[in-house]
């Protein structure tokens, strides 16, 4: 008996199948960015394929090569490329990070980064491009705040992390949907966009990044409806000098029952809260801050007004002094 063929993912949007290197360059191309396409061994079997559903924000993509190529982009530019392995093995470099990746693993392009890749005989990866414009406006969204530099998430995707196995599973049944009918097309406009949003926020929390320190991670249940209003005031205004009474007038409640509130639902004060989050902000400047910014600078745009106070509430924090974590992006 033969063994039953397997389909391939998206395989009613075949974009092509070809044996020829340098068409499959360039349709490749066509689709991501110009590149440089070279195979390893002349033995191999070429067979260049890609699969290539689009939706707004999104592109969902498999594509095989077959053999054994090394593949350069060089900057992506405008685009976020998220691979994930289905078979086969890969080695990617994403400015000085490479990653084998795999079963284990997967990996993440950022488009201000060198890449240079090489996919392994029998290699075939499921590709999620995400536009980078899109990518900045739902991370500004979640963070409250305005990005001071790209987004940078660490190339290497570890498969078996809790959050990134919950992420792969929403991202496979996107595929599923596509593969069924649904998701894309005029009908399916507003659930397009609604997965569309919860995968690019879902990568955002479970994928670590730059601007880790600003994302949230909220219950998904509040009590009051005060908590989120408050929360979303006062990241909006941490570098104003915010009490429990303003944020109490600004949400329309008093400020006992913010308190009360803020306890039951996070299990601590809204003063709390607001500190917390400041710090969050001042680890994010101090990493990603142009090097003649000073630290005492630094602080204040975070909202604190008192040097030596900051300086010992960032290292209880976070273990480590403001200055160190400067010095370290400093030499980076």
């Amino acid at each position: 008996m033969q063994p039953a063929t397997r389909t391939a993912p998206l395989s009613a949007f075949r974009q092509f199948q070809t044996r020829d290197l340098d068409e499959a360059r360039a349709l490749v191309a066509r689709n991501f960015c110009g590149h440089r396409l070279e195979r390893q061994a002349t033995q191999d079997h070429f067979d260049a394929c890609q699969h290539r559903a689009e939706g707004q924000a999104l592109s969902f993509n498999y594509i095989r090569y077959g053999a054994d190529v090394e593949i350069e982009p060089g900057e992506l530019g405008s685009f976020y490329l998220i691979q994930v392995p289905i078979m086969g093995t890969a080695t990617v470099c994403n400015g000085a990070t490479e990653v084998q990746t795999g079963a284990g693993r997967a990996s993440v392009l950022n488009p201000d980064r060198h890449t240079r890749m090489r996919w392994h005989a029998g290699c075939e990866q499921m590709l999620l491009q995400i536009d980078r414009t899109r990518m900045t406006e739902i991370a500004e969204k979640l963070t409250g705040q305005r990005l001071r530099a790209p987004i940078r998430f660490a190339p290497d995707i570890d498969r078996q992390q809790d959050a990134m196995r919950h992420w792969l599973s929403a991202f496979r049944a996107a595929v599923s949907a596509i593969d069924q009918g649904a998701l894309l097309g005029k009908e399916h406009r507003l659930s397009q966009a609604i997965v569309e949003e919860e995968l690019i926020a879902g990568f955002l929390y479970s994928q670590p990044s730059n601007i880790e320190p600003l994302l949230e991670r909220r219950a998904s249940a509040i009590g009051s409806p005060y908590v989120k209003r408050a929360q979303d005031y006062m990241r909006a205004n941490l570098s104003e000098p915010l009490t429990v009474i303003t944020v109490a007038d600004a949400v329309g409640t008093s400020p006992r029952n913010l308190q009360l509130a803020f306890r039951q639902a996070l299990e601590m004060t809204p003063l709390e809260y607001l500190r917390a989050q400041r710090l969050n902000l001042a680890r994010y400047l101090l990493q990603e801050a142009p090097p003649q910014e000073t630290v005492a600078r630094i602080a204040c745009q975070a909202g604190f007004t008192h040097l030596s106070r900051f300086s010992a509430q960032y290292t209880r924090r976070f273990g480590e002094t403001p200055s160190q974590t400067r010095k370290r992006r400093v030499l980076n």
